[in-house]
């Protein structure tokens, strides 16, 4: 009985919170094993050039000037970054990494889940502004602020699976 209570406390707390606060604490030290510069936020071993590859990557949908391309693992599990044939690097779970000063527009980028065989294609598109990131590399700032939002969760983007059908049984005369 005591167990259900504290179960059920748990569940209404849980529901309470903001939809929209990060996927994991944003008060934790920073990570050291994270990449810093040009393609930050990735796990050390990178499998490009990170001084180069923002002239390499093309976008699909070409924008004027430059920006930050911000790639955020939905996902918990590690997983491997490319866009169209440069394979980036690998994400940590619930972590979001950044390709600095790449041409502004829009990107595919492919997302292959570790272990899984699972691949989602995604279209993301650059931003002006430079946003620290939490959970972040030794350079980030550790975020307090009970109102912080990871970037990128702002997002409106259309999921084209999972949608419910409305189905009624048919009803004998």
């Amino acid at each position: 009985m005591i167990t259900s209570i504290l179960f059920l406390s748990a569940l209404n707390i849980a529901q309470a919170e903001n939809e929209s606060r990060p996927l994991r604490p944003t008060t934790h030290p920073t990570d050291v094993a994270l990449t810093a510069g040009p393609v930050e936020n990735f796990v050390s071993e990178l499998y490009c050039d990170p001084n180069t590859i923002a002239s390499e990557i093309k976008p699909t949908t070409a924008g004027e000037g430059t920006g930050h391309l911000y790639i955020r693992n939905e996902y918990n599990g590690w997983v491997d970054v490319s866009i169209g044939e440069n394979r980036i690097g690998r994400l940590q779970p619930f972590t979001t990494g950044v390709i600095h000063d790449v041409a502004a527009g829009e990107y595919t980028v492919s997302i292959a889940v570790e272990r899984s065989q699972y691949t989602d294609t995604v279209k993301i598109s650059t931003i002006s502004e430079d946003y620290d990131l939490a959970p972040g590399n030794a350079r980030s700032v550790v975020s307090k602020d009970p109102n912080y939002k990871k970037p990128g969760l702002d997002d409106n983007r259309v999921y084209p699976t999972g949608q419910l059908q409305e189905y009624t049984l048919p009803v004998a005369p």
